[in-house]
């Protein structure tokens, strides 16, 4: 077997866009593999996506995907989520985002793709304060070196389904790396359809993003949380963002990683 290039991986609910999703990405070039963890089994044969790893477990989000880092074996390693659709319209988007990566000959580094997000192309909103463009640039789909990964820690155990790929990116600028955006490297993404909505399609994850940012904030921003408010923009220019984390990282332990949620729990 070649070596594996990129591990997409994601914290996965939605059974029925696991096909679109890997049928997405035909056409890489570049071998890859996909580490999807979650509660809900395939309903389809992983023979025909030989690609395709999964992982059974009922912990809450962040920790799957925790799990499918520790599983995966690629040399880079890329957040994403179920709803992901990457080669659309024949765009090798995989293999621009991994010769990106490379480009810069360092491991001390996140490279984003450009999202497109419910069919808006949102790039210019995902900085650490949204459309703050003066804070720093987030990677709402980023990949990045897998061993410089675990080296710095991988997720922090008090993020419950999201937030955790931002903390990363500060960490990595922390530690004295950049995040860089490839804008012709773009992902399909479906948010409000299944995020945002009721009901047994909907994978639970905003109703903790206020929990999430509270934390992450906590973490980067020296007056905490609420220092953005809700007249965060006359507030700009009073916040401040620290190049040092404000709190230690706890780390997910190994011991029942697949069983048993660490941390604070959520609904899981």
């Amino acid at each position: 077997m070649k070596d594996i290039c990129v591990s997409i991986c994601a914290s996965a609910y939605r059974v029925k866009d696991w096909i679109p999703f890997l049928e997405s990405l035909k056409g890489t070039k570049i071998p890859y593999e996909v580490v999807f963890v979650g509660p809900n089994k395939p309903d389809f044969e992983n023979s025909k996506y030989p690609e395709f790893k999964y992982i059974e477990s009922k912990v809450k989000p962040c920790q799957c995907y925790e799990i499918a880092y520790r599983h995966a074996v690629g040399e880079v390693i890329g957040w994403s989520a179920d709803d992901g659709r990457y080669n659309i319209n024949g765009n090798d988007n995989v293999d621009r985002i991994y010769n990106f990566y490379k480009s810069f000959n360092t491991e001390k580094i996140v490279v984003a793709q450009r999202p497109i997000e419910d069919g808006r192309d949102i790039w210019h909103r995902h900085h650490f304060f949204g459309d703050w463009s003066q804070t720093p640039v987030m990677a709402p789909l980023g990949f990045m070196s897998r061993e410089y990964f675990h080296r710095i820690g991988g997720y922090d155990r008090n993020f419950i389904s999201g937030q955790s790929e931002n903390d990363i990116c500060m960490r990595v600028l922390e530690d004295g790396g950049r995040v860089e955006r490839c804008m012709d490297s773009y992902v399909h993404i479906f948010h409000q359809l299944c995020h945002e909505r009721s009901g047994p399609q909907s994978s639970g994850m905003r109703q903790y993003y206020v929990a999430d940012r509270q934390y992450l904030e906590n973490c980067w921003v020296h007056d905490g949380y609420g220092a953005y408010g809700a007249g965060g923009a006359v507030m700009r220019s009073q916040v401040h963002i620290s190049k040092t984390r404000l709190l230690p990282v706890e780390s997910f332990e190994e011991k029942d990683l697949i069983t048993t949620t660490q941390g604070p729990k959520g609904k899981w």
